[in-house]
């Protein structure tokens, strides 16, 4: 989970961040420090892991000691990754400016809680927000990499073991093959220290893919990838703030409830890692919603991701004409309304009440009438009419310079205008 700020929730059920920051305080105790940021871990997850233990003790077919060592070597590797990933968050909010506040390690991954600096415009911290959640998923490529060098090194080492590409763990939803362990065995592991050695590695591979996986392109609020796509909308593609909360609840929500019913059907077989999947999809749903409520109160602009709802000055016209000021409306900006299709301009059909001449006729070319003294003049009634146009022209013009300047000045600038025009009509 990327960087996110706690919320009290809707209903007696809190949202991800607003649960991740009640845990944080009630149900966590401390463990440290990481590049200077304190992290906690959740006492929920102590009991998830000795649940992990309590269920390997009750299994067969190998030695206690490695079963252990699993367990205990793939919730390490896994605290591991998710301590990397937030900790990429927690850095480049630093490099923007903020602070970490303290880094959460719970049974849902991880929570990097971050501040903002001061004195920044909504955009810019906007695009501050991108960054952030960018760099979390960024930490998988260097991790990834790092493992599969470690993976082939070990391999090449082991080279009497038949085993798979290394490269073959990278890809998702892949089915490389696992090497055997059996003693005296021709092509298989003969200790279980060195088959350990290669499971770890190779998990350590395929668990950073799939995190990145899930992270990125599953887009469920609040995961990074739903935070991608609404900082990628209104910045690359300029769309509204309000049309971008439409993308980000059509997408969210029906994959939360996708979320909890697959991990409903995995309840059948046991095991607590169902129901905590189950749970993590109720929170999201919950943080999904508050957006939506937020969507229909027209309150978009309260919310970190949706600031740029409402704009921080408001266009009037008055008896001085158009003029800026500080938008104090406590709703979102009205949507601009949708283009219509241009429409077809038919001409009006009418019959020729000319008196023409017949080609090829013998008639000659007859030069038109001159008007008589004291007619109108008509080339001289359409001079005018064009010099009028050419003033209306003009005017629309300088009154659209006057408007774009009005768009470049400052809110200080436009303050002291409307205070010099006050002076001015007293």
């Amino acid at each position: 989970v990327g960087p996110c700020t706690g919320h009290s929730g809707i209903f007696t059920m809190q949202g991800l961040g607003g649960t991740g920051a009640q845990v944080s305080k009630d149900c966590s105790f401390a463990a440290g420090s990481v590049a200077g940021a304190p992290l906690r871990v959740s006492w929920f997850l102590v009991i998830f892991f000795v649940y992990q233990l309590i269920d390997a003790f009750n299994q067969k077919g190998i030695p206690m000691w490695v079963r252990v060592a699993m367990v205990t070597g793939n919730e390490f590797l896994l605290l591991l990754t998710v301590l990397c990933h937030e900790m990429g968050h927690g850095t480049m909010a630093r490099r923007c400016g903020g602070r970490i506040a303290e880094v959460l390690l719970w049974p849902f991954g991880g929570i990097c809680f971050t501040t903002r600096p001061q004195g920044r415009s909504s955009r810019e911290k906007l695009v501050d927000d991108l960054y952030i959640v960018a760099a979390g998923p960024a930490t998988h490529f260097p991790m990834s990499a790092a493992w599969v060098l470690a993976l082939a090194g070990f391999a090449s080492a082991c080279s009497h073991v038949v085993t798979p590409p290394s490269w073959k763990y990278l890809v998702p939803f892949g089915s490389a093959m696992s090497p055997c362990m059996r003693e005296n065995y021709p092509g298989c592991f003969s200790t279980w220290t060195g088959y350990l050695t290669y499971h770890f590695l190779a998990q350590a591979v395929q668990l950073n893919v799939m995190l990145f996986m899930f992270n990125v392109f599953f887009p469920m609020y609040p995961m990074d990838g739903a935070k991608l796509i609404v900082c990628s909308l209104q910045l690359f593609c300029g769309a509204s703030a309000r049309c971008a909360a439409k993308v980000l609840i059509g997408t969210s929500i029906p994959l939360a409830v996708l979320f909890i019913g697959h991990s409903m059907m995995g309840m059948g077989g046991g095991g607590l890692q169902p129901g905590i999947t189950a749970y993590m999809g109720f929170m999201c749903l919950m943080e999904s919603y508050k957006i939506y409520a937020l969507y229909k109160e027209e309150r978009l602009y309260t919310h970190p991701l949706f600031e740029l709802a409402r704009s921080d000055t408001t266009r009037i016209v008055d008896g001085s004409g158009p003029a800026a000021r500080l938008n104090h409306s406590d709703r979102d900006d009205p949507e601009a309304p949708t283009a219509a299709a241009p429409q077809v301009q038919f001409s009006e059909l009418r019959t020729f009440a000319g008196e023409g001449r017949a080609l090829g006729g013998a008639a000659g070319y007859q030069a038109p009438p001159v008007a008589a003294a004291g007619e109108p003049n008509q080339e001289a009634a359409a001079g005018a009419t064009q010099a009028a146009a050419a003033g209306s022209r003009a005017a629309w013009l300088k009154r659209m310079e006057d408007e774009a300047a009005n768009r470049n000045k400052t809110v200080r600038e436009l303050e002291d205008e409307r205070l010099e025009r006050e002076g001015l009509n007293r």
